[in-house]
């Protein structure tokens, strides 16, 4: 969408929301096309009209790049729709033939599976607890997912590479060495000849001491 068909876009606007201040001002307007810009202009002006149409107070961003997200993007599965899915491909190709099922899932789904293990659910006797934990599981990954749709692609970018800068790094735990003089470590059998020869020469010297020889 370039800036032409931007400005479009905002005269629909404020002629549907006459008294509200949207977009009055230079920065707003610089704002608003730098968020919106990426998205196809035919895809913003369907999604504009739809807020118009259901809404009695002007768009904000986030809903705007919502509705547009909508048109260009699969939807996100509901937990029962991704769950219902699984079940069909277990029922249908089994543990024997994981590929088969694995094709039949959209990525969302397929992660969570395999995150769980396809073996695993296919022979688990246990669906409840494995329901609860694919739920569990995909819900919050459909939360991100949805998140991050909406993103502008530089805002994707950016937001990846920050975190790889700041994000702190799982540090290696070092182990400590044992110097070979702290280390206490006794492995032979017996005393040597040296500590034999020692003791038979404090014996001798006691026994002298008690007869006084």
């Amino acid at each position: 969408m370039n800036k032409q068909q931007f400005a479009t876009l905002v005269t629909g606007i404020k002629s549907a929301y006459p008294a509200s201040k949207i977009l009055e001002d230079k920065a707003s307007m610089d704002l608003w096309y730098v968020m919106l810009k990426d998205m196809p202009y035919e895809i913003a002006e369907n999604a504009v009209m739809e807020h118009i149409c259901t809404n009695i107070y002007p768009p904000n961003i986030a809903e705007i790049r919502k509705l547009c997200v909508e048109r260009c993007q699969r939807p996100v599965l509901s937990f029962d729709e991704a769950w219902g899915v699984v079940q069909k491909a277990m029922s249908t190709y089994g543990w024997y033939h994981p590929q088969e099922a694995f094709d039949t899932m959209d990525e969302l789904t397929l992660s969570v599976v395999k995150n769980l293990g396809w073996s695993r659910l296919c022979q688990s006797e246990n669906p409840t607890a494995d329901r609860a934990n694919f739920r569990e599981s995909y819900e919050a990954k459909a939360k991100a997912a949805q998140k991050s749709y909406q993103l502008p692609k530089s805002v994707a970018q950016n937001k990846a590479l920050l975190q790889e800068r700041y994000v702190p790094a799982i540090e290696t735990k070092k182990v400590q060495k044992i110097e070979q003089n702290e280390l206490v470590h006794d492995t032979r059998d017996g005393p040597t000849e040296e500590q034999l020869a020692e003791r038979k020469r404090m014996i001798e010297e006691t026994r002298r001491r008690i007869l006084g020889g």
